[in-house]
């Protein structure tokens, strides 16, 4: 009887445990797409893996091609010292997040991008868990290497690996699937929240604080449309019981998503303009030469936008110029200006062919016109080891694009400084009235209300969500100083109109017409900024005796002083000599400024109301305001009374 007991309960059958799907973590595996063993269901889940790794590197391509204009980093000569760089912790370093918001396209300029770049990070955070949930944590790893190598984000796919490990592998996978994805979501915000800390040398005087939140906004938009992402695929997966096609749809949708949104609402032509924009910085940025060879190169080469050149050829170039910036030669620098200004023309011709109805084309012809006036400051470079460029001595080369540009926006910004351009260069010939009637134009008070007008006026397409998303003026970027160009009118209008010689007629100014001169220049020949620019004054003194500009000449020659006591004294015998002339105001006030530089301020101020007693309605009065108010103090008025 005992036995039979001890048989019957020996016999009892052990109790069956079930497993379903996410009951337990100790269960051996979830349900995935690969769970399924048949042929069909295989096949289809390899097609359509392939289809999202296909899809997830066009996503890859697209954000990199925002940051450089070229669709696949693998490609370009300097692929891997730009991956290197990423590591680099510097203040130019591509690791920083800010530099994705405001190079090459500035989202204060197109806030567009904010939600295109906040889309296009919640697509390459969220689609690698989701792979790593749904497919494995093996079937992650190729796209984490498009976020690596092919959107060069390598920091953010080192932070990915993390967060699929999270979301997919034993023992960290949570028993809900939304919550592994939230439980991997973590890393990445992590990220975004430390990368975006490290950007403040980056941001520093670059952003107004009061768009502060359009440089958080992406992100945030970013982290939300991940965790919705989330939602609907695992959702819809749960539904459709895990077979292969869960996540092609809304890859698809956050892949082309953001790229309509960039197409119709900022367009192709405000990346490239942007990095023809950022292009001509970096080649007319003034350079320290004191530097290092190894400094010169790293910053050379991170001030470049991106695709940058091999580091390689930056090295090349910079220790020519290195060797030579030792023995005060200025040569390479000078055959280095000429191959940035074909560069550059070369990339505007391109814009224009390639774009030819971008609100931008009028901006790349002036970008074209004045790569071919800038010139290498000597003196600069003599006195300080600095490399400075300048434009405002046109060169014949730039007359073309000058002209084109004032035909087509006679009345803009642009179009001002295209009409003064070509004044000079007419004046140069001998054309006086041709140049005149373009002074005009520009001194008259209509282009100065057109040209406000034109600086305040956003772009005439708001945008999808009307004026949030407003872009301003396209002239606006190219920070165009309409005061500067106004008082350089004046100044030459001025010159033109009170100068005719009856003796020489405007030879002493355009050039002598008869051969036999002893020199070959007039005073507007002459590069205020050259070496010989003093010398070259003598002479054409002495070559016009008494000339009508006589007064203009001497001062430029006291202006030219280097020395701030030597231009006062010589500013104060050109307004003794020259007490009620042409060049009076100007000689002035920079007397007045060149005073108030060298502390002696009674004579300073007295200056100042000499020049707003005598000349109120003159353009240097104008320029005075900016150093004392009117009416001016007591003390002083009683003093010049």
């Amino acid at each position: 009887m005992a036995k039979s007991k001890h048989v019957n309960h020996a016999a009892k059958p052990p109790a069956i445990r079930l497993v379903t799907d996410g009951s337990s973590d100790d269960s051996p595996r979830l349900k995935d797409v690969w769970s399924r063993s048949g042929s069909k269901y295989r096949v289809r889940a390899v097609v359509l893996f392939a289809v999202n790794v296909l899809l997830f590197a066009g996503v890859g391509s697209f954000a990199f091609w925002l940051r450089s204009g070229e669709r696949f980093a693998p490609a370009l000569d300097g692929y891997w010292d730009e991956l290197a760089q990423t590591f680099r912790f510097g203040e130019r370093s591509t690791v920083s997040l800010a530099t994705f918001l405001i190079e090459p396209i500035n989202v204060q300029d197109v806030p567009m991008q904010i939600p295109i770049i906040g889309l296009l990070m919640a697509a390459l955070i969220s689609i690698p868990i989701l792979i790593s949930i749904l497919y494995r944590f093996w079937s992650s790893l190729p796209f984490i290497a498009v976020v690596g190598f092919l959107a060069v984000m390598p920091w953010l796919a080192i932070t990915l690996l993390g967060s699929c490990i999270l979301a997919s592998v034993r023992p960290f996978r949570p028993r809900l699937r939304f919550m592994a994805a939230l439980l991997a979501l973590a890393p990445t915000v992590v990220y975004l929240i430390l990368a975006w800390r490290g950007s403040g040398d980056v941001l520093a005087g670059r952003i107004d604080p009061i768009d502060t939140i359009k440089f958080i906004a992406p992100w945030v938009l970013a982290i939300v449309a991940a965790a919705l992402a989330f939602a609907i695929v695992l959702t819809i997966a749960r539904v459709v019981d895990y077979r292969p096609g869960a996540i092609t749809p809304l890859l698809a949708i956050m892949f082309g998503l953001p790229i309509v949104l960039f197409e119709f609402h900022v367009g192709r032509d405000e990346l490239y303009y942007r990095l023809l924009e950022k292009l001509n910085e970096a080649h007319f940025a003034d350079i320290d030469a004191s530097l290092g060879l190894e400094e010169a190169i790293e910053a050379k080469w991170v001030r470049l936008p991106m695709p940058r050149p091999r580091r390689s050829e930056v090295r090349q170039f910079e220790e020519q110029k290195w060797q030579f910036e030792l023995a005060a030669d200025l040569g390479p620098h000078q055959s280095e200006l000429t191959r940035h200004q074909t560069e550059l023309a070369h990339r505007c011709d391109w814009f224009k062919k390639h774009f030819p109805n971008s609100p931008y084309i009028c901006n790349a012809l002036y970008i074209k016109a004045r790569a071919f006036d800038m010139r290498v400051d000597p003196a600069e470079f003599r006195a300080t080891k600095w490399i400075r460029f300048y434009g405002d001595f046109p060169s014949p080369a730039s007359r073309r694009t000058w002209r084109i540009l004032a035909e087509n926006r006679p009345d803009s910004i642009l179009g001002g400084v295209a009409l003064l351009r070509l004044a000079q260069l007419e004046a140069r010939v001998g054309d006086i009235e041709r140049a005149v009637d373009k002074l005009a134009r520009v001194t008259s008070g209509v282009f100065r209300e057109t040209a406000d007008s034109q600086q305040r006026t956003a772009m005439g397409n708001p945008g999808l969500f009307g004026g949030v998303l407003e872009r301003e003026n396209p002239e606006v970027s190219l920070g165009i100083g309409v005061d500067r160009l106004l008082l350089e009118a004046h100044r030459l209008y001025a010159l033109l109109t009170a100068n005719r010689d009856p003796l020489y007629g405007y030879d002493p100014i355009s050039g002598p017409r008869d051969p036999q001169s002893p020199v070959w220049f007039g005073l507007l020949d002459l590069d205020p900024r050259g070496e010989e620019y003093v010398d070259n004054l003598r002479r054409l003194l002495d070559a016009y005796p008494k000339c009508q500009i006589e007064d203009n000449i001497h001062l430029e020659i006291s202006k030219a002083s280097s020395e701030l006591s030597h231009r006062i004294r010589g500013l104060e015998e050109c307004l003794e000599r020259y007490p009620a002339h042409d060049s009076t105001p100007e000689a002035t006030f920079r007397l007045a400024v060149a005073c108030k530089n060298h502390d002696r301020m009674d004579q300073a101020n007295e200056a100042f109301a000499k020049l707003y007693a005598k000349y109120p309605d003159s353009i240097w009065t104008k320029q005075a305001r900016r150093y004392v108010q009117w009416p001016m103090p007591t003390r002083v008025t009683k003093a010049r009374q």
